[in-house]
């Protein structure tokens, strides 16, 4: 190699770490007191970092900083710097060096260290830290990418400045905590060359991520209790449309809360059964999925007594977040199939078992409780039941009426060990105490002497 080569040689290396050194560090911007309490109203993603002056530390913080700027830029989140110790105490901060998170207008302090680069990234920029609250966030193209290589499932609120878009996303965002109970991140973006590439011909529109793959909603956008029952029952791609979808307990509280009706297996994972009862359900999750009910299954540790079953494996139908035990062989897919739709389609009273009565109970405000066997012993169950919600406190306003039955006992009508009526005398049996039935149920100034 000549000498002119060589030259050049070295000189092409001074200009790739020059280049290299300026793409990644960028000083972070220094701000006043005013301009800082407008970044907080205007920024929906911001960075703020307290220093002091003559403090090595804060210096070395900064420097750490001033590498990841640009990062955080790509993530949309503005990085600031102030030297203002009354207004960091007005946020909590005590001392330098200090960072907060203002997330739509509020604050987080981070209480890691500082000097941990990694920590501080993940408390700014991870999926979770960049949740807004109550409402969808704004993304743009690279962030969007991110996120969808990130997460398993992404809703993708596509739109204009038009009033149709502003309408559509007031409704959407009435769905977002309910969604990202459900393990569904939802975002919105505007972005044109996007809009092209998706053949997206009007705005708004809404693309729905699972496992990467793309689908569009095809209906009323506007209709946020249709968007989130499209988007629950839509959890499952093609691949794994003959399986039947795995949800964790989380998942399924928020599906239990927001969907009209779903069927949910309970089981154990390391049963010797487990593989020729998931082939039978998986039969019926195809019938059900042609008639818009969803069907998932469950194996999480707990997530049984979390709901009240006792046993497994057990199906249980929830509908207006009220669960329904099946009592016949689940290996029997005509009889299983023919219940659930009966329970899709019926508003009588819900019929619970003893545990299920027990976490109504603890976690219902107000409950009422209607016993009954037989036409004859109705109307004594009610008429104990009346006499309950007059003499025991919280119960003037009742919102759930559940109803339970003992085939197994001809005498006695019986609930839960914690609560049982005996028909013959009239006592009832609370927390293992009787209180005796009163003379009478008339209002006292209509009993005679």
């Amino acid at each position: 190699m000549d000498q002119q080569s060589l030259v050049h040689l070295v000189f092409f290396f001074i200009f790739v770490f020059i280049s290299t050194c300026h793409g990644r560090r960028l000083d972070v911007e220094e701000v006043t007191k005013r301009q800082l309490d407008t970044l907080i109203k205007t920024e929906d993603y911001l960075a703020v970092f307290w220093y002091g002056k003559n403090c090595k530390t804060c210096d070395r913080i900064l420097s750490i900083l001033e590498t990841k700027t640009v990062e955080l830029e790509d993530a949309g989140i503005k990085t600031v710097r102030i030297n203002d110790k009354k207004t960091a105490k007005s946020f909590g901060i005590l001392s330098a060096p200090g960072m907060t998170y203002f997330k739509g207008g509020k604050g987080d302090n981070f209480e890691g260290e500082m000097t941990d680069a990694e920590e501080l990234m993940d408390f700014l920029a991870s999926p979770e830290a960049m949740e807004l609250p109550d409402q969808i966030e704004e993304v743009n193209a690279k962030q969007l990418d991110k996120l969808v290589q990130e997460k398993m499932f992404v809703a993708v609120f596509f739109y204009n400045h038009q009033q149709e878009s502003a309408t559509a996303l007031a409704e959407l965002e009435n769905i977002d905590t309910q969604a990202d109970k459900v393990g569904i991140a939802f975002v919105k973006i505007n972005d044109l060359e996007l809009v092209s590439e998706f053949g997206l011909g009007t705005l708004p529109s809404l693309i729905y991520y699972r496992h990467t793959t793309p689908i569009v909603y095809d209906g009323d956008i506007t209709d946020e209790g249709k968007v989130l029952d499209w988007l629950i029952s839509n959890r499952a791609t093609g691949d794994e449309a003959e399986r039947l979808e795995e949800v964790t307990l989380s998942a399924l509280e928020g599906m239990t809360s927001s969907k009209d009706g779903i069927a949910v297996l309970f089981y154990d994972v390391d049963s010797r059964k487990a593989e020729n009862l998931l082939e039978v359900m998986e039969q019926i999750d195809d019938d059900c999925a042609k008639r818009g009910i969803h069907f998932v299954k469950v194996s999480e540790d707990g997530a049984a007594e979390q709901f009240g079953v006792a046993r497994l494996p057990s199906l249980v139908f929830f509908k207006n977040d009220l669960p329904s035990l099946y009592e016949g062989n689940l290996f029997d897919d005509a009889s299983a199939l023919e219940w659930i739709l009966n329970q899709d389609g019926d508003d009588s009273i819900e019929e619970l078992t003893s545990p299920m009565i027990e976490k109504l109970i603890r976690e219902s405000k107000n409950v009422v409780v209607l016993f009954c066997k037989y036409a004859g012993y109705m109307l004594i169950a009610i008429t104990h039941t009346c006499y309950m919600l007059r003499h025991y406190s919280g119960s003037a306003n009742n919102n759930n009426i559940v109803n339970t039955t003992n085939s197994k006992t001809t005498d006695n009508i019986k609930t839960t060990d914690n609560l049982q009526q005996n028909h013959t005398n009239g006592d009832i049996f609370l927390n293992g105490t009787i209180d005796q039935k009163p003379n009478s149920y008339l209002p006292p100034d209509k009993v005679r002497a």
